[in-house]
């Protein structure tokens, strides 16, 4: 099987590529002189969780979200 890896900050690449699997990384607080804690959530967009971060980070947040399943004809 072949395997693409995408890093990216845009939201609309993960639900337009329709990603099986999403890595959502967060950077706690930059103390001076330590490295930042970063925390991860994986899963797929069927994934509630997942999802949520998704909306939050897509511009034009749940209700984009919701229109882009629409019109991929995907259940949500």
């Amino acid at each position: 099987r072949r395997q693409i890896i995408i890093v990216t900050h845009n939201a609309n690449l993960v639900v337009n590529t329709d990603a099986d699997q999403v890595n959502v990384a967060q950077c706690g607080p930059h103390r001076p002189g330590q490295l930042p804690v970063i925390t991860y959530d994986c899963g797929s967009l069927e994934n509630p969780r997942i999802r949520q971060h998704v909306c939050d980070i897509l511009e034009g947040g749940e209700r984009a979200f919701k229109e882009r399943a629409k019109r991929l004809r995907v259940s949500i």
